[in-house]
């Protein structure tokens, strides 16, 4: 035979040849493989899952543990589903009841929401005063409806002074009130803010004693947490084998969930948060730009300016103006008078403006959509819960009894915290019914003054960060400082603004503007005292 022939007939007798050789090895891989997987999932078993009796007899934690963790320890889908399966071989029909009613037991947990019983406004104070405090509340809420959905549960409540805390100055016109004006409910809103700040005694909440509550409130969110993490780690879901932190999916998304239904279902579209408090020194104030006045709207484009020339613009248009560009207000330079050696202020309050929504608004959507996934993630969960197994009914009970009571005790503790303080009013909470009755509003808070002996006092107030004296911006500070800590942070310090020409010197001029701002003093505006 011609060698051209002989090498025209060598791949047609290797091709074959490879292809035998091929499928050889793939089966003998294939061979060990299955071989492997048999002799794992043999040994993800426990003492208890063939004896016949009281399992508890035989139950052992750690075993227990040892089998979930055996089980996915390859991390791939085909092997994980082959122990399982194995695993579920080798249980008699007791072991079988038994993960069955466990699985009845944490289907449960998807319905928590309705063993907390009604919502109240009590989250919503508490994540007003207490931000930090308010979220470890929403934390171990565990998918539960927390904050009421209608204005007149957060009127009557302050009113009647049971669940919620502080001063309630709506308004809303309310059957029976219509002879009241705005500018009497102003002026009641100016009393109380100045009856706070200007007592003698010292009216903050105490440090320690909620401090103890957060302490309490971390300790369950601690305890639900390890619960759930020992159940996830154990427990398998035949159709997601490979999972490990499926119960924490299920957390997370039931989480969410609920926090952003009950921020949706809020019945107010805006909210402007004034931190209140005295001014403990001797100043005045030169430069800068008053947030009464329309200089504003310079810097706004031509049609606002050709509005503001069409018509006289008024103080509280000036301010709602100012409100979405405080950062763009130059800062006024603070003079001192007297010694720097003053006590900071005893009490302070905050002050939310609440501006009530509209049902036919756009919001009615958006609670929808939030409505429809709260459905879906109940039905997710409760698939999840449902179909679970390898779990034992001990453990089963312990995660659902620590979970219950964690969000139980988590509402109670914050209801506790919140009546405790009810007596101090660290928060006035100010309903209107619009944007312009809710602009007036922190006009005269911006505008208050303490008639105190033997001189007229000033009176701080910080939005957003953003420090005012007058009317007139004076400091900056993280809007974060408040937004987290709520009533425990310590009101800003005007000292801090003085420039260093000596300890206690009298006379000295300063900004509080943050690194890289600039102050346009001198050239803006008239001093104000």
């Amino acid at each position: 035979m011609p060698l051209t022939q002989v090498a025209k007939a060598l791949p047609q007798i290797f091709r074959p040849l490879g292809l035998f050789v091929f499928w050889t090895i793939l089966v003998v891989v294939y061979a060990q493989d299955s071989s492997q997987n048999e002799t794992q999932a043999l040994q993800c078993v426990t003492d208890a899952d063939t004896f016949v009796g009281n399992s508890q007899a035989r139950f052992k934690m750690t075993h227990w543990m040892d089998r979930g963790i055996c089980i996915r320890a390859e991390g791939r889908s085909p092997i994980c589903y082959q122990t399982l399966l194995a695993a579920l071989s080798n249980l008699n029909e007791l072991r079988r009841a038994e993960y069955s009613g466990s699985a009845g037991v944490l289907a449960l947990l998807p319905t928590i929401g309705a063993l907390l019983g009604a919502p109240t406004n009590e989250v919503w104070t508490l994540l007003t005063i207490l931000p930090f405090g308010g979220i470890l509340a929403m934390a171990l809420s565990f998918g539960g409806a927390i904050m009421p959905v209608r204005i007149e549960d957060y009127e009557h409540a302050m009113k009647k002074r049971n669940i919620a805390i502080g001063s309630i100055v709506s308004f809303r016109m309310i059957t029976g009130d219509s002879d009241i004006s705005i500018q009497q409910k102003l002026d009641q809103l100016e009393e109380k803010v100045s009856t706070r700040i200007a007592c003698a005694k010292r009216m903050r909440p105490s440090n320690g004693f909620l401090s103890l509550g957060l302490l309490g409130m971390i300790l369950l969110f601690i305890g639900s947490q390890a619960a759930v993490t020992v159940l996830e780690q154990c427990g398998i879901i035949p159709w997601w084998c490979t999972s490990r932190w499926w119960m924490h999916l299920w957390y997370f998304m039931v989480t969410v969930t609920a926090i952003t239904e009950n921020f949706v279902q809020l019945p107010f579209i805006e909210q402007h948060k004034l931190y209140v408090s005295r001014v403990p020194y001797n100043i005045s104030l030169s430069g800068g730009e008053s947030i009464f006045t329309n200089n504003l709207q310079q810097r706004r484009g031509s049609e606002d300016l050709e509005l503001a020339l069409k018509r006289t613009v008024t103080e509280h248009e000036n301010v709602g103006l100012a409100l979405t560009q405080l950062h763009t207000m130059p800062a006024a330079k603070v003079t001192f008078h007297d010694s720097m050696e003053h006590t900071i202020p005893r009490n302070s309050v905050l002050v939310m403006v609440s501006v009530t929504g509209n049902a036919k608004s756009s919001g009615s959507f958006w609670r929808l959509i939030s409505k429809s996934v709260s459905i879906a993630v109940f039905i997710t969960g409760t698939a999840l819960f449902a179909s679970v197994t390898l779990v034992s009914l001990p453990m089963a009970v312990m995660a659902l009894t620590l979970v219950l009571s964690a969000g139980v005790f988590g509402r109670a503790i914050a209801g506790w915290m919140v009546r405790t303080v009810a007596e101090q009013e660290p928060i006035i909470h100010v309903i209107v019914n619009n944007t312009e009755d809710a602009n007036k509003a922190i006009r005269s808070i911006l505008k208050l003054k303490l008639d105190t002996e033997p001189v007229t006092a000033d009176v701080q107030v910080e939005i957003h960060g953003h420090v005012f004296v007058n009317g007139r911006r004076v400091a900056k500070r993280s809007r974060w400082y408040v937004a987290v800590l709520g009533v425990l942070a310590k009101p800003y310090d005007l000292g801090r603004v003085r420039e260093p020409f000596g300890h206690g010197s009298v006379g000295s001029n300063s900004t509080g503007l943050l690194p890289g701002e600039v102050s346009t003093a001198g050239h803006n505006s008239p001093a104000a005292n």
